[in-house]
């Protein structure tokens, strides 16, 4: 008898958060934005994207932002962070483990981030929005729908909020924009971030 995958979305909890690190890590090491942001760490490069994405996965459960992932058979295969635009209230002290990490890395590539998320958030809509600040897919489960599955959740949040407008997110791979064009999804702004271009879409709620 053929076996049947079976796909559920959960809530990433504390506990999930390193193996949700590592599939981030896994799925962007070979994206144009972390090969630009990273670009000094040399042998720590790979370390440095994991530990990036855990730090950050970190502080934005810390602030209840909504993260999920997909499970398969049990196992986690893709995972995504998002937030709330009209509930940005930073609880003090969870920015601390960003702090610590920037510590790792140089100076200059803590630069980059900074001036990459400034740049990058200065596009984002003005309306109340969600919006999916990572969104990745193991690299051996890709391809089956999973990251599909994980946007259309963060749609139906912002379907179900009283104030958000719809679902916005970014993309510095020209690669990516059929598929979110796709979904429905509409560029907003296109801007060069460094040696990086960088795409702003946005879906509107139905």
């Amino acid at each position: 008898m053929k076996s049947h995958l079976i796909m559920n979305i959960f809530p990433i909890k504390e506990t999930d958060l390193v193996e949700a690190a590592e599939i981030l890590g896994s799925s962007f090491k070979n994206y144009e934005v972390m090969r630009y942001l990273f670009d000094d760490s040399g042998d720590n490069y790979e370390a440095h994207i994991t530990e990036f994405f855990l730090s950050f996965y970190q502080f934005g459960l810390a602030n209840r932002w909504p993260c999920y992932g997909v499970k398969v058979n049990n196992l986690w295969v893709a995972v995504a962070l998002g937030y709330n635009s009209s509930e940005l209230e930073i609880v003090k002290g969870s920015d601390d483990v960003l702090t610590e990490f920037y510590k790792k890395i140089s100076p200059q590539a803590s630069r980059r981030i900074e001036q990459y998320e400034q740049q990058a958030d200065a596009a984002h809509p003005k309306s109340a929005h969600f919006f999916i600040d990572s969104i990745g897919t193991h690299p051996h489960h890709q391809g089956k729908g999973y990251a599909k599955a994980l946007i259309l959740k963060y749609q139906d949040l912002s379907k179900s909020h009283a104030h958000s407008t719809g679902v916005g997110l970014n993309t510095e791979s020209d690669n990516n924009i059929n598929f979110y064009q796709y979904l429905g999804y509409e560029v907003q702004n296109r801007q060069n971030i460094g040696s990086l271009t960088s795409w702003s879409l946005f879906r509107a709620d139905d």
